[in-house]
């Protein structure tokens, strides 16, 4: 068997997720139908193949919704560590709501964007906070210290990977996106 990428289109636009990508994936609970507000369930993993409508993972980690009688109790995070990682785990095409990028080599938390970020905020509070101190050149500072934390909430925005819904009633969707994608 040959193993296939992960690939998207919505439009005119196409997305691939080559077989060894790290993604996140977000599907429904059992006995919960997706939508907006719902609980869900997350998987993130290394791609290994996706073949007649079904995505295999090798797993990473997972967040899984806890419930009795149909109420939500809670959630279970597992995170595997390298010996003792799951074998092969299948997820339906139906099943996936939406699919994010979280590494080409390895899992990453953050984008670089996100840290660099964090760091600029992180300045421009301590100049905001050095202002008091500053004595004539405290408007100078004030005017650096906001101008760098605009610049890292813009900056920190923009740099935060594509959620890829592909499900309409998808609960991480944002209330401007409207664009489903579609797994081939």
């Amino acid at each position: 068997m040959q193993a296939q990428d992960l690939r998207l289109t919505s439009d005119h636009k196409s997305k691939t997720f080559e077989v060894g990508t790290f993604i996140e994936i977000i599907t429904p609970a059992p006995g919960i139908t997706p939508c907006e507000k719902c609980s869900h369930n997350v998987l993130r993993g290394k791609i290994l193949s996706y073949q007649n409508g079904t995505l295999t993972l090798q797993l990473y980690g997972k967040k899984e919704v806890l419930q009795e009688d149909g109420t939500t109790l809670g959630y279970r995070i597992t995170n595997y560590t390298k010996e003792m990682r799951p074998g092969n785990f299948d997820v339906p095409k139906a099943d996936i709501l939406s699919v994010k990028q979280i590494g080409k080599k390895k899992i990453k938390d953050h984008t670089t964007g996100e840290t660099i970020a964090t760091c600029l905020g992180l300045l421009g509070l301590g100049h905001l906070a050095s202002v008091p101190f500053a004595g004539e050149n405290g408007d100078l500072l004030a005017g650096i210290g906001a101008t760098e934390v605009l610049v890292a909430i813009v900056l920190g925005t923009s740099s935060s990977p594509n959620s890829y819904l592909t499900n309409i009633k998808c609960p991480d969707q944002r209330k401007s996106s409207d664009k489903i994608w579609m797994l081939e």
